[in-house]
């Protein structure tokens, strides 16, 4: 539709109009994020539970792990522990995720003085990711402290009645429900900068034209570049995050973000922070397999204009 069209329009109709211009792009974005998810969620959900019980248990043996779960508690119960909780956090962080991702970076680079962007072409990035990573911190970590829980119990269990039960009424229900809030917030800064930054290098890096579409060995390469600096950065901020959020947090949930990193590192040195990399190197690479082509798509349609990237 060309704008005199829009202009000849009332006043009623162009804002109609102009509406569904605001909010398509939006629905797209959100459709198409929880469908990732939706696809991406059983094996996913795998590493994640195995990376939480190797963190949460100091146990590098994925096969034992495995092999106990299944026989403590089945498939559903044991392997499959926490996923209705799982599932429920990736569908709404996919929902509004896609959109922040999407758009924020647009408002940033629209706000931002010419010279301040010159100067640090990535900003606009740095900022979506801190902002979505307090955002994320607040909406979910009630949910995460619930999913850590029944990833980590050694007997299956009503987690939020247990905690209800043990917890002395709503004050200290609500207390352990934000559990580990801090470290996750400090995780999700880490983790969405880190993550934004790298994915918009390493992406731009390989497309000879903004324009243009990746190709399939280009996005294993993407996802591979991205994956090495997520897990050498943010893997030790999950290993505490894991330990205040745990079923057997007595030792962690009082303490200080910093004397938690120093009780980790005196009991099990570096390699402490890094337990469960592997797995979360798998789960990463299966994520980015996933989402560095459909960022690239939605960016292409709905992000910055494509002469500023």
């Amino acid at each position: 539709m060309g704008l005199n069209d829009v202009n000849n329009m009332s006043e009623t109709t162009q804002w109609i109009y102009k509406g569904k211009e605001i909010l398509k792009p939006v629905f797209e974005t959100q459709l198409v994020g929880m469908s990732r998810a939706v696809i991406g969620l059983p094996m996913d959900h795998i590493f994640d539970r195995f990376k939480t019980l190797i963190q949460a248990q100091q146990n590098n043996s994925f096969r034992q792990l495995f092999l106990e779960s299944y026989r403590r508690n089945g498939i559903f119960r044991g392997i499959f522990a926490g996923f209705s909780s799982q599932i429920t956090i990736q569908i709404f962080k996919q929902y509004y995720r896609w959109p922040m991702m999407i758009f924020i970076p647009k408002f940033f680079k629209e706000q931002l003085p010419q010279p301040i962007m010159d100067r640090a072409p990535t900003l606009h990035k740095a900022l979506t990711g801190v902002t979505i990573a307090l955002f994320e911190s607040f909406i979910t970590c009630p949910f995460e402290r619930v999913k850590c829980q029944l990833m980590t119990q050694t007997e299956s269990k009503s987690v939020l009645k247990y905690m209800w039960q043990h917890d002395g009424g709503l004050k200290g229900f609500t207390r352990d429900l934000f559990t580990g809030m801090e470290i996750m917030m400090l995780k999700q800064v880490v983790s969405w900068t880190n993550y934004l930054y790298w994915d918009h290098k390493v992406r731009y890096y390989f497309k000879q034209h903004p324009q243009s579409q990746l190709r399939i060995e280009q996005i294993i390469f993407c996802s591979v570049l991205t994956a090495i600096p997520n897990i050498l950065i943010v893997q030790p901020f999950d290993a505490i995050k894991t330990q205040f959020q745990m079923e057997n947090n007595q030792q962690f949930k009082n303490l200080t973000i910093w004397n938690a990193f120093k009780k980790v590192y005196q009991e099990k040195g570096i390699s402490g922070f890094y337990a469960g990399w592997q797995m979360r190197f798998c789960q990463f690479l299966f994520q980015a397999l996933l989402t560095t082509p459909i960022m690239d798509y939605l960016e292409r349609q709905h992000g910055l204009p494509l002469e500023t990237l």
